[in-house]
C-alpha cells in the first residue's frame, strides 16, 4: 500500500480528554465555511475558524457527542452539544447583529459562566427567553466575529454516546437520533412553541415564565433496544430511496431501521406533546420495521469486536440513468481488529485487512471526483484512506488519537473550504492536516514523455522528427537508465 507525508499543518493547544464523537466540522455560524467544534470530559467547547479560535465556551458537562445541522427545522445551522450525565445544549449564531443601540436581555436572567439559564425549576427544559433565530440580539466582539449563543437547555437520557441529525422518517423534517450506552437508541424532533408567534419579543420583560415564552423542546419519537452493545449509527437510503437507520452491532454485524411517519396523527401528536413533561417515547405516530443482517466475513477475527457503520457513499460513477431505481448508495463497515468492508445492495464489494486497530470510520471525497472516499484512523495514528475502487493509501501521525475527524474546512475567508483530517492526541493538541494533494488514488507507473525526450538528441545532424523516432524504438530499459542519468546529473 502507497505511503503519502503530507505538508500543510495547522495544530492547536486543546486540553483534556475528548470522547470519539465529541469533534466535527460544519458550518456553526452559518457563513458558508466549516468550522472545527471540539469539547472534552471537563465541559470545555473551542471552536476554532481558520488558523485561530473563534470562540470558548465552559463548565458544560462531560461532552460525549457534538452535531451541526439544521436540528430546529428553521433552514440554519445550529450546534447541539450532549452530555454524559443528560443534558442537551443548543447553541446558535444570530442572524442579526445590532449596534451598540441594541436591546439587552432582562436582568432577572440569571448568567452564569457566559450562559443564560433559566430560574423556572418546572417543566424539562429550560430555554432562552428568544423567538426565531432572526431575532436574537447580541453584539460582536472585539474582532468583528460572531459570538454563539446558548439558546436551549433540556434533559433528556444520561450516557448518549452517538448522535446522528437527519431526517429518519421521509417527512422533510430533521431529528435527533442518540445512541447510548445501555443499547438503546432513540429519536428526537424539535417542537417549535406554537404560542411564540404571538409575543412581543421587543418588550423589555423577557422573563422565563410564563412556559409559553419557551422557543421550543425535543419530543421523544422512538425507542429502540439493541441485541449488543452501538458501535455507531449512520443514516443510509435504500434502493427505494426511503431512509433507515443502520447501528453497527459487534462482529461485523448491524440492525436496520426502517422508520416511516404517520402525517395523518403527527400534527395532533405533536401539539399534544408539547406541554407534557414526560420524557418517554410518544411511538404511535411512527410505523418501521426492525432486522439484523450479518456479512458473513470468514476473515472476521473475533465476533465479539466492536464495529463502526457508515452510510450514503455517493458515487455518482455508478449512477444508472435508465433504471434510478437501482441507485442505491453502498455502505461501509470497519472492526477494531482492521477489517474494513464495502457493501452495496446487501452483496460485498470487497473486503480487506489491516495490522492497526480501526477506531473511527469517515467519508470524504479527497479527490474531488464527486464520489465518497472511505477514510479511517486507528488508535496509533496510522490513517487509511480508500475509494470505492480499492484502490488505497496510507499515511502515518507520529503519535496516538483518541478522536478523529475529516471533512472539508475552511482555512482563508472568501476561499473554497479544502478537504481536512482532524487529530486530537492525547498530547492536549489537535492537529490538522488540510488541503490534501490527491487527485487520484490508483498508483501508476512512471512512463516518460517521449517528446521531451526526443529534444535531447536533436541537432545539426539530427532532425525533431528523426529524434523522437530514435527515442520511440528505445527499449524500455534504455528509456529508463536515460531518465535516471538526468535525475541524476540535474
Amino acid at each position: 500500500m502507497r505511503a503519502i507525508s503530507l505538508v500543510k499543518k495547522i495544530e492547536f493547544e486543546f486540553t483534556g480528554n475528548v470522547a470519539r464523537n465529541a469533534v466535527t466540522l460544519g458550518d456553526v455560524d452559518n457563513d458558508g465555511c466549516n468550522e472545527l467544534i471540539v469539547g472534552n470530559q471537563n465541559g470545555d467547547i473551542a471552536i476554532f475558524k481558520g488558523k485561530e479560535k473563534l470562540q470558548s465556551i465552559s463548565k458544560l458537562g462531560f461532552i460525549t457527542c457534538i452535531a451541526v445541522g439544521d436540528v430546529t427545522n428553521q433552514k440554519r445551522n445550529v450546534l447541539t452539544i450532549i452530555t454524559a450525565d443528560g443534558w442537551c445544549y443548543l447553541y446558535a449564531a444570530p442572524e442579526n447583529i445590532l449596534d451598540d443601540s441594541v436591546n439587552t436581555l432582562d436582568e432577572s436572567v440569571d448568567q452564569v459562566d457566559g450562559q443564560i439559564n433559566s430560574t423556572s425549576g418546572t417543566g424539562s427544559s429550560e430555554n432562552l427567553p428568544i423567538g426565531e433565530f432572526a431575532d436574537l440580539k447580541i453584539k460582536k466582539d472585539d474582532s468583528e466575529r460572531v459570538q454563539l449563543i446558548c439558546i436551549h437547555m433540556q434533559r433528556i437520557p444520561a450516557n448518549c454516546k452517538d448522535i446522528v441529525l437527519g431526517d429518519v422518517d421521509g417527512d422533510g423534517m430533521i431529528e435527533m437520533i442518540l445512541g447510548l450506552t445501555d443499547r438503546v437508541v432513540r429519536s428526537y424532533r424539535w417542537v417549535a412553541n406554537p404560542y411564540l408567534p404571538a409575543l412581543n419579543l421587543t418588550d423589555s420583560c423577557l422573563g422565563f415564565e410564563p412556559s409559553d415564552k419557551l422557543l421550543g423542546k425535543f419530543v421523544a419519537l422512538n425507542k429502540w433496544e439493541c441485541a449488543n452493545q452501538i458501535g455507531s449509527i449512520t443514516l443510509h437510503h435504500s434502493l427505494d430511496g426511503k431512509a433507515c437507520l443502520l447501528i453497527a452491532q459487534p462482529g461485523g454485524t448491524f440492525m436496520r431501521i426502517k422508520c416511516q411517519s404517520d402525517d395523518s396523527n403527527e400534527q395532533s401528536s405533536m401539539e399534544n406533546v408539547y406541554h407534557s413533561n414526560s420524557e418517554s417515547s410518544t411511538g404511535e405516530h411512527m410505523s418501521g420495521s426492525v432486522d439484523y443482517q450479518s456479512l458473513g466475513i470468514t476473515r472476521m477475527r473475533n465476533q465479539n469486536i466492536s464495529t463502526e457503520i457508515l452510510g450514503d457513499l455517493r458515487n455518482p460513477q455508478h449512477a444508472d440513468e435508465n433504471n434510478p431505481s437501482r441507485n442505491g448508495m453502498p455502505y461501509a463497515l470497519a472492526t477494531l481488529d482492521g477489517t474494513i468492508i464495502l457493501v452495496k445492495d446487501e452483496v460485498i464489494l470487497w473486503a480487506i485487512a489491516v495490522d492497526h486497530q480501526i477506531f473511527a470510520l469517515t467519508k470524504m471525497d479527497v479527490t474531488g471526483n464527486g464520489s465518497d472516499d472511505i477514510v479511517v484512523c486507528c488508535w496509533d495514528g496510522q490513517t487509511y484512506i480508500l475509494d470505492q475502487e480499492k484502490n488505497s493509501l496510507r499515511f502515518h501521525l507520529d503519535e496516538p488519537v483518541q478522536a478523529f475527524a475529516s471533512d472539508y474546512y475552511g482555512i482563508t475567508t472568501n476561499v473554497p473550504d479544502v478537504t481536512s483530517l482532524v487529530y486530537v492526541t492525547f498530547k492536549n493538541s489537535i492537529v490538522i492536516y488540510y488541503d490534501l494533494p490527491l487527485r487520484e488514488l490508483t498508483c501508476k507507473k512512471f512512463e516518460p514523455d517521449p517528446e521531451k525526450l526526443s529534444e535531447l538528441f536533436v541537432d545539426g545532424s539530427r532532425s525533431k522528427n528523426d529524434a523522437l523516432e530514435l527515442v520511440k524504438n528505445m527499449s524500455k530499459k534504455a528509456k529508463k537508465e536515460l531518465v535516471g542519468y538526468i535525475l541524476y546529473n540535474t
